[in-house]
């Protein structure tokens, strides 16, 4: 008997460490609570009196509270590194409790705001401003890359006589969801004026200056408007997928070096893994 309980003990520790061993095997800890309260409370009983057996319809409950589905309280981090489109090192920065500690928090990216932590690692707004390459702002970066890749769709009469001027440039920026002052853009040194179909489709670029410093180039296209429903101009692409020509020549290579708009992107990569 003695030799068959050993036998069985020494088998479950060699299979407990031949499942250890296994990288395919995930043994991991998790936190689920769930806070319940009693249909029908028990009865209670008096001192010194025996224990009142539970009834079945004890032992139905009602959900209080699904602490997975509850709501992260947010925390305070102190980023050890700079991490793109999060913050730059020295920064403390507000972030879900579950997203900080398995994004920052493990990965060592970033440490709790505790008072010994603040006095180590943070580091006044004003100093971080400065070690940012040189930019103005810490948005300036990700505004020049989204106004670089858009695409400007210069609506103008086919009917009434024009030229293009700062304010129809500012028009479009609203429409499209930023408010740029007049101030801030720059129009090509040649004029263009229509109604000219020659011009239909053709490209030019703005310059827009950010805080006063930085500057990006941004790509318009013209496009004719009429009310006539027998001269309206249909295409059948996206604006972002219609040939790039410039209605200056020698604009040609700084309208080829723009990036592409983001979509135009996404439908490349997906023909690719097609």
């Amino acid at each position: 008997m003695l030799k068959c309980t050993c036998f069985c003990v020494n088998y479950l520790k060699i299979q407990s460490t031949f499942l250890s061993n296994q990288t395919n095997v995930i043994v991991q800890q998790t936190r689920n609570t769930f806070i319940l309260k009693r249909k029908h409370a028990p009865r209670l009983h008096k001192k010194y009196e025996k224990t009142v057996r539970l009834r079945q319809r004890n032992f139905i409950y009602e959900l209080v509270e699904d602490t997975n589905i509850k709501k992260q309280k947010k925390i305070d981090v102190i980023l050890l590194e700079t991490i793109k489109n999060v913050g730059e090192k020295g920064q403390m920065i507000n972030v879900p409790s579950i997203r900080g500690y398995e994004t920052l928090i493990l990965p060592k990216l970033a440490t709790y705001a505790t008072p010994e932590n603040i006095e180590k690692y943070l580091i006044d707004d004003a100093s971080i401003e400065k070690s940012m390459c040189g930019y103005s702002s810490r948005f300036v970066e990700r505004t020049m890359n989204l106004l670089s890749q858009s695409y400007l769709c210069i609506r103008m009469s086919l009917d009434v006589p024009w030229t293009i001027e700062k304010w129809h440039i500012r028009a479009t920026f609203r429409c499209v969801g930023y408010i740029v002052p007049e101030d801030a853009i720059t129009l090509p040194e040649r004029t263009i004026s229509g109604p000219d179909m020659s011009l239909e489709n053709k490209e030019f670029y703005v310059t827009v200056k950010i805080n006063n410093c930085e500057e990006v180039k941004v790509r318009c296209k013209i496009r004719h408007y009429t009310s006539d429903p027998e001269r309206i101009i249909i295409y059948d692409k996206p604006i972002y997928q219609l040939s790039n020509i410039a209605i200056f020549p020698e604009d040609q290579p700084i309208l080829d070096s723009l990036p592409k708009h983001r979509l135009y992107k996404q439908e490349i990569s997906d023909i690719n893994d097609d």
